[in-house]
């Protein structure tokens, strides 16, 4: 039992003594593991004291180098403010100068201007009071050459008066009987018994004749009865009714009168003349609807195409256009009569009848309302509308006023002076 329990204890003790070197090895194994991961502790430590002072060197040196880089920004900015404002100190000098440049120029254009508008306004008066003295020149002449004319025509008036005495004028004999029984003497220079009629008294009773009845109602056989005489008597006097047509357009249309500068410039002139034909034409509307007037070149017609002509005097316009004018106003003044005296009625008989109940022809105006369509008269109807074509019953009397047309037509002549000279 003793031995037992010696060797139970011996194990026992074996037992605890392999147990207290196992805790041993295992305490030296843990403070050897300890020692190692605080070796490895102190290295990481180290490691990382090493990354950050590594790190700390690249961010030192990357603050370094931005800090060189934005001193040397720096320093560009500085040198590159330093070059603009020198620049702009250059750039203000060279405006500063260019501006005492140009206002100097300016001074010196505004004296020039000033010495040309001098020199303009002192050869414009100049010009002037040529042209004040040029007019004055030519309005003497004028009334010189005006009274030369009018010297001439009553000496040529005198002369052929004298001549009609003398029963000495003559006419060409190349002239058309039409015109050439204007020009001759009152006596028809033919064998017989003493005239008892005169030209003039022929030409006078036509014209009653035709203002009273109309240019149709004249013929031979009716002017001789209003004269009393017979037909084949009144041939003694003139072949053919031609000429007592000629004789009566040449009596009808008068005498125009002196028209002096005294009266005013061309225009003026001009309106006058037209003003004292207008009353003539209008008494006599017969003139307009006959041939005859364009034909009869007689004493009246050439007195009228002279103060026409005369009244253009002085102007620059050629000779062809002042006659063109003068025609242009004559063929104006005729056209106004006779389309008035045919719209009026007064004249619309002859062209378009009378109403079927034998009353006066219808009124142009109505007529266009009832015949013409929106669709392809609607210029026509929009005249109608307002009246255009309707003449009043006093339309064919002359009034102070000058018609569209001829106010037109000196406008015209007035622009074209205007362009000549």
């Amino acid at each position: 039992m003793d031995v037992e329990a010696r060797e139970a204890e011996l194990a026992r003790r074996e037992a605890e003594e392999a147990r207290r070197e196992a805790e041993l090895l295992r305490r030296d194994r843990e403070k050897a593991e300890r020692a190692e991961a605080k070796e490895a502790e102190r290295r990481r430590r180290d490691l990382e004291k090493a990354d950050r002072d590594a790190q700390k060197e690249l961010e030192r040196r990357e603050r370094d180098r931005l800090k060189a880089e934005q001193d040397a920004a720096k320093e560009v900015e500085r040198r590159e403010r330093d070059r603009l404002r020198a620049e702009q100190d250059v750039r203000k000098l060279a405006e500063q100068r260019e501006r005492d440049r140009l206002r100097a120029e300016q001074d010196a254009v505004k004296q020039a201007e000033q010495r040309r508008r001098d020199e303009e306004r002192a050869a414009q008066q100049a010009v002037r009071e040529a042209a004040r003295q040029l007019r004055e020149a030519e309005k003497a002449q004028r009334a010189a050459a005006l009274a030369q004319q009018q010297a001439a025509r009553e000496a040529e008036k005198a002369r052929r008066q004298a001549m009609r005495v003398a029963g000495t004028e003559s006419v060409p004999a190349d002239l058309p009987p039409g015109i050439a029984v204007l020009w001759r003497s009152p006596s028809p220079g033919r064998p017989g018994p003493r005239p008892s009629l005169t030209l003039e008294q022929i030409a006078d009773a036509a014209v009653a004749l035709a203002d009273a009845e109309g240019i149709e109602a004249v013929s031979m056989a009716r002017l001789a009865e209003s004269l009393g005489f017979t037909t084949m008597s009144l041939y003694r006097y003139v072949s053919s009714k031609d000429e007592v047509l000629s004789l009566m357009s040449d009596r009808a249309s008068g005498r125009p009168p002196v028209v002096g500068p005294e009266v005013g410039g061309w225009r003026e002139r001009l309106e006058l003349l037209l003003a004292v034909q207008r009353p003539i034409l209008h008494a006599h509307p017969w003139l307009a609807r006959s041939s005859a007037v364009l034909h009869a070149v007689g004493p009246s017609r050439l007195a009228w195409m002279e103060a026409m002509l005369s009244a253009l005097d002085g102007t620059p316009l050629t000779e062809h256009q002042k006659v063109g004018a003068i025609g242009l106003l004559a063929s104006n003044t005729l056209d106004q009569l006779r389309i008035g005296e045919e719209l009026s009625g007064t004249g619309r008989t002859a062209a378009v009848g009378t109403a079927g109940d034998g009353g006066p022809p219808p009124d142009l105006g109505d007529l266009i309302t009832v015949l013409a369509s929106a669709d392809e008269h609607p210029a026509l109807l929009r005249a109608a509308a307002q009246g255009a074509f309707s003449f009043p019953e006093d339309a064919a009397e002359p009034d102070d006023e000058l018609d569209f047309g001829t106010v037109l037509i000196l406008d015209g002549i007035e622009r074209l002076i205007a362009l000549a000279g």
